[in-house]
């Protein structure tokens, strides 16, 4: 984070993986979440998942799921 401020990046988002559940925010997920302005990018390699990819807000506590539109 501080080589990224150095060279004026942006975070634009973080994923990471549910490889044995469902692909939303977990409670340890909600509580480690300390950039409350970017996304989170959760993924599901279930064969079942409905969607992949799911994207999330993550503020005081609270979940908000954000649409992504790739371009």
């Amino acid at each position: 984070m501080r080589e990224m401020r150095a060279k004026d990046l942006q975070l634009l988002g973080i994923y990471h993986s549910h490889p044995r559940g469902e692909n939303r925010p977990s409670r340890t997920d909600i509580e480690q979440a300390f950039y409350p302005d970017t996304p989170y990018f959760i993924l599901s390699p279930l064969p079942d998942a409905p969607q992949l990819v799911r994207v999330f807000l993550i503020r005081d506590g609270e979940v908000t799921e954000i649409t992504v539109e790739i371009v």
